[in-house]
């Protein structure tokens, strides 16, 4: 089986480059900045979401499946002189392991988000993220399940639990810059770990039910990934795990 990678971003507004875009006083507080952009995006969409160019990247993490193993990996830059580097290390991670890319809502949001960013910060794009790439490189599972009906799109973790796997709302972009803003940025990155772990059983479920794996390959690789959550010395992981309550009946089929 070729390496693949499934993961996920969280974003919060760039406080820097919205002050420079719309020449907001430095006086203003952050919050009052993020505040002005979020507003406006409400105004102009109806929606929190903001344009590609104004997110940053506080977290990235993944599910690595390699040469038959499995990782979890994940990643923080709480502070923004750290984006850049976190940043080159994940692409760099990209390039070494050649890996396949799994995301749920990835071309509506971490492909893009990822490629203003590089640009942005003048870091060099991994293969699977490049304009033109072969479209075998990512797969966004929202997208292959819904038939390109984003409308009618389900959330990952309401999937997730109705599949017996763990799964849980996600945040939105006013509920992570609260995180953010109370100091509270491990949990942004830990939410974040827990949706790409429940991400990658999403799909090793739909290549199971696709032919592409058999029921044992299948069980093989949700009783490693099972085995690496809970090697992680984090307790989050624990509610996870236990949160995963289609394990045994799957494991006595």
């Amino acid at each position: 089986m070729l390496p693949t990678l499934s993961f996920q971003i969280q974003t919060i507004p760039d406080v820097q480059a919205i002050r420079q875009l719309y020449q907001l006083d430095g006086e203003i507080g952050e919050a009052d900045v993020a505040d002005f952009v979020l507003q406006r995006c409400r105004a102009q969409s109806g929606s929190d979401f903001m344009p590609f160019h104004l997110h940053r990247v506080v977290a990235i993490a993944g599910v690595l499946q390699q040469d038959e193993r499995l990782s979890v990996i994940q990643r923080l830059a709480a502070d923004p002189k750290d984006e850049a580097a976190m940043l080159a290390d994940w692409l760099t991670l990209l390039r070494d392991s050649r890996a396949r890319l799994v995301s749920w809502d990835g071309a509506r949001l971490e492909l893009p988000v990822l490629r203003h960013r590089a640009l942005a910060l003048g870091l060099p794009l991994a293969e699977q993220l490049r304009n033109g790439a072969d479209a075998a490189s990512h797969c966004a599972l929202s997208d292959a399940l819904s038939g390109g009906h984003a409308e009618l799109a389900t959330p990952l973790g309401e999937l997730a639990r109705l599949c017996g796997l763990p799964g849980e709302a996600d945040l939105n972009g006013p509920r992570r810059w609260e995180l953010y803003r109370a100091g509270d940025s491990q949990a942004l990155s830990d939410h974040n770990a827990r949706q790409a772990a429940s991400c990658h059983l999403l799909w090793l479920r739909q290549q199971w039910i696709d032919g592409a794996l058999d029921q044992a390959a299948h069980l093989n690789w949700q009783q490693s990934l099972r085995a690496a959550a809970a090697a992680l010395p984090h307790a989050h992981w624990r509610g996870w795990l236990a949160d995963w309550r289609g394990y045994d009946a799957a494991q006595n089929r």
